[in-house]
């Protein structure tokens, strides 16, 4: 039930009709001139915002013209899985995660995500059997519209909201990843609430392999993020996220977020994040750290 009513909360969140800019006084400046063969000038360029390390992204793009990349230099998660009569302990390590962002209009933008290198050791302590995979990883194509709140701002109530589709190309090996196309598409929602606090909404839905890796099935995943800038430029975030499915007899994911990013020019971010399990189907702990910079 309590499933059911924070879905319910998503879901009319991401319904509501965008605030009012005129509120703030300030109305965002026209840039629908500008594109990728004419690019946003530097001076018209709206604050760094990226979609790492969180679950829940930002509903704004990337300007137009411009190159954004964003770069996990590690991500080593543990799971001990208990479920299901098993006892199957999996270390992940993933080195170099690469998501490019590239700004078409000053509403819409293309991405193309990479990991260069994953490290998957699985000890079937049961079985008695250690499988070691490593290699490169999958690809995901996709990109975001923006459909209203993309110049950002921090007055109280502003809002931006957009649209992700993302596609999930097979270019890992057996043991890493499933040899079959995904898709979801997601639905950022961010306001600023008061005192500088802002939240931000995710609601995806998409295809994807079952457990068994012998069909497909439904999944959905939301997340809620609160964050609060303090000590200048260090902003901080409080997360929850779930992922579930339509797959029979598996629990939803659940995890507690937290972690920072913090700008050391307006060009270049710096972040890390840890994701800690709220049961059994969830990995105990995950663990990333990146940076990100534009051009």
């Amino acid at each position: 039930m309590h499933g059911r009513a924070a879905a319910a909360g998503f879901i009319l969140l991401l319904m509501m009709p965008p605030l009012a800019w005129a509120d703030s006084g300030n109305p965002p400046a026209d840039k629908s001139q500008y594109n990728l063969f004419n690019p946003t000038p530097g001076d018209a360029m709206r604050g760094m915002d990226t979609d790492r390390p969180n679950v829940t992204n930002t509903p704004h793009t990337i300007d137009a013209g411009h190159l954004q990349i964003e770069t996990g230099l590690y991500d080593a998660s543990h799971f001990h899985d208990r479920t299901h009569g098993g006892d199957l302990v999996t270390d992940t390590l993933t080195l170099g995660h690469i998501n490019a962002r590239l700004g078409l209009t000053d509403r819409v933008e293309i991405n193309a995500a990479i990991d260069s290198y994953d490290r998957v050791r699985s000890a079937d302590n049961i079985a008695g059997r250690t499988t070691r995979f490593s290699g490169f990883g999958d690809t995901v194509i996709g990109g975001k519209l923006n459909l209203w709140g993309n110049q950002g701002g921090d007055d109280p109530w502003l809002s931006g909201f957009a649209l992700q589709p993302q596609v999930k190309v097979p270019t890992a090996q057996a043991g890493i990843g499933n040899n079959h196309v995904e898709w979801a598409v997601g639905a950022p929602f961010l306001v600023n609430l008061i005192e500088g606090f802002h939240l931000g909404l995710q609601t995806a839905l998409g295809q994807e392999r079952n457990t068994a890796n012998s069909g497909y099935v439904t999944g959905w995943q939301n997340s809620a993020s609160l964050d609060h800038v303090i000590f200048g430029a260090l902003d901080v975030y409080l997360e929850y996220a779930m992922h579930a499915s339509t797959e029979r007899n598996t629990q939803p994911r659940q995890s507690v977020d937290l972690g920072f990013t913090y700008p050391l020019t307006d060009n270049l971010v710096l972040d890390s994040g840890v994701l800690i399990g709220a049961n059994k189907a969830t990995p105990g702990v995950e663990w990333t750290s990146g940076v990100s910079f534009r051009f």
